[in-house]
Order: structure tokens, then sequence, then C-alpha cells
């Protein structure tokens, strides 16, 4: 119906004014030139509120069908929307051992910024939609393409809502079996911020490690993790933020990404370091035992068949590091 109306508005706004219109001078010419006089004004003023009245509702319905939420949904259901891969090195080899999924969209030509769409998609419930989309698409590109590429993993983030989804566990179970995918091929990544019902929360992820999926924390260090978070919901690798690592921050001995690896080594978890764009990140981190890292030194994000070339291509150009 809000389509047909939408078509009728846009394409007769015209037609339906002089129709209105005509309505109005038919009913004005049935009585006295007194009542005509009297009544001029009412018909003008008649006749303007109701073209504003068109005129608003058309523009209305127009915007409606234009929004990013609407448009979003759109591209989600026609599968337009792609994902690229930010790889995940391993520090003392220079092999790749993942990759982050990153969803990325392009509507007439211009590429929509992944944190306005990915806002639009929750504001407007279509977020399970959108991390569904993503997952097949994950397990398309890895089956088709990374299949060859030994214990290489995908980290795939969630939102509260994913989280909170009951059918969610069996949605990803159904899709690895859709395409004959081990779990250890996809980590659920999540953030503090995501886990409002922790106790809900740790049920499902409980269901989803029970099934062969890592869970990693991810933005540690950045305001929204508290490390009591690691006791209340499984978790098996931690994301260090990358502000936590800079320039300014990576040599200092008491920093807090230091303490939050020594957490770690000690609760045997795995640790990446997000972000690094120098050699003189390298040693520091190390150092501290922090052996798988992501970021612009190494490579920034790649299509999947790209991904897999570099997968096969020799090594980072790192500097072996073996204290």
């Amino acid at each position: 119906m809000i389509t047909g109306y939408k078509a009728l508005l846009r394409r007769h706004t015209v037609a339906l004014c002089v129709t209105a219109a005509a309505g109005s001078v038919a009913w004005f010419c049935t009585g006295s030139l007194a009542e005509h006089l009297a009544l001029g004004w009412k018909l003008f003023i008649t006749l303007a509120f109701m073209l504003g009245v068109l005129l608003y509702s058309a523009r209305k319905i127009e915007r409606y069908y234009t929004s990013t939420a609407i448009q979003l949904r759109k591209a989600i259901r026609a599968n337009e929307l792609d994902v690229h891969y930010q790889p995940i090195v391993n520090l003392r080899t220079g092999n790749l051992v993942g990759a982050e999924s990153l969803s990325r969209w392009s509507s007439k030509g211009a590429i929509i910024p992944a944190d306005v769409f990915i806002a639009a998609a929750e504001k407007s419930d279509l977020i399970c939609e959108l991390t569904r989309s993503v997952i097949r698409r994950v397990a398309e590109d890895y089956s088709t393409y990374l299949w060859a590429c030994k214990n290489f993993y995908i980290t795939v983030n969630l939102s509260t809502q994913d989280i909170l989804d009951p059918t969610f566990p069996d949605f990803v179970a159904n899709i690895m079996a859709a395409y004959n995918l081990p779990a250890t091929a996809i980590v659920f990544e999540i953030t503090e911020k995501t886990l409002l019902d922790q106790k809900s929360a740790a049920t499902q992820l409980h269901r989803l490690r029970a099934r062969g999926h890592r869970i990693a924390i991810d933005n540690v260090g950045s305001g929204y993790f508290r490390l009591s978070l690691i006791e209340s919901v499984p978790v098996d690798i931690l994301k260090i933020d990358l502000t936590l690592i800079n320039h300014d921050t990576i040599a200092a001995k008491d920093a807090l990404w230091r303490h939050i690896a020594k957490i770690a080594k000690t609760l045997k978890l795995n640790v990446v370091a997000k972000g690094v764009e120098t050699q003189q990140q390298l040693p520091h981190l190390t150092s501290e035992g922090v052996l798988l890292a992501q970021g612009w030194l190494f490579s920034k994000e790649l299509p999947v068949r790209a991904l897999a070339r570099r997968y096969f291509q020799l090594p980072a150009n790192i500097s072996p590091h073996t204290d």
C-alpha cells in the first residue's frame, strides 16, 4: 500500500491537486454570489493546505524510501554488501594466521562509511540481519578461497542483539554445516558494551564455544573493558586496543597493555595487538609475549582473493624477534 501511495504521489501530485481543485470549484459554483465572495478566501486556504499536505507527504515518503536503513535493507537482501579482511600476523614467523572481517558497502558509486551504516542497522533493528549476511559471506569466501589455509580463522563482530538472539547459535551451526566448515574457522568478537545482560550473554557464548568457536574480546583497554569480564563470559583471545600501543605509550614500563598481556599469559589466553603501524612497536610487543598483530604495517584490508594470495606469499616483512 505504501508503495502505491508513493508512486501515486510522486507521479501524479499535480493531477491530484487539480482534481481536488475541480471538486472545490464545483462546490463553489453551487452557492450565491454573496456566498462566493464570503467563502473565496476559504477556498484559497483549502487549496493551499491540500497542496502543502500532498507535497509534504511525497517528500516524507521519498525520504523514507531513500533513508540509509531502507537502502541498507535492500542492499542486504540483494547481497550487495561486500566483506574485506584485515590480516592477523604471527610476529615470530610473519605468516598469516587469521583475519578480521569488515563489512563494506558502496551505493550508486559512493562508499558508505561503516560507522554510518552499522549505526543505522543498530537503530533500525537490521543489525542481526547484517551480521548474518556477513557470516554467510565469510563462510562462502572461506569454503571457496581459504579452505587450503591451514588453521586459518576469520573473526566476526557480534552486536548485543546477536548475542541475545536465542536462534543465533543454531543459525551459525547450520551455516557451518552447509559450507562444510569446522567451527574453528570462525571466531566471534565481542566488546563489553555489547554485553548488557552478562548472564544471558554468557549462556549464548557458551553455546557457541561448546560447538568449537573461540571467543575474542575486542578493544581491550579502550574504556569499554573490565578485567572481571573474563570471569563472567568464556574468552579465548584478547585484542588490545590500538590506542594503548601507539608510539607515545607503547614503550612505558608500566603501560596498561603490558599488564593486560601478563594477565592473558597467566590465564593462557592469546593476545592480538591492533593497529600496528611501525617496526619499532614489534620488540615491545614480543617482549611481553604478544605474538599476534594486525595493522597497516603488515597489510591493509583485502578482498578475499587478495587475502588468499597473501597467505601463500612470503611471510610479512618483519624483523624476527625471539626475546
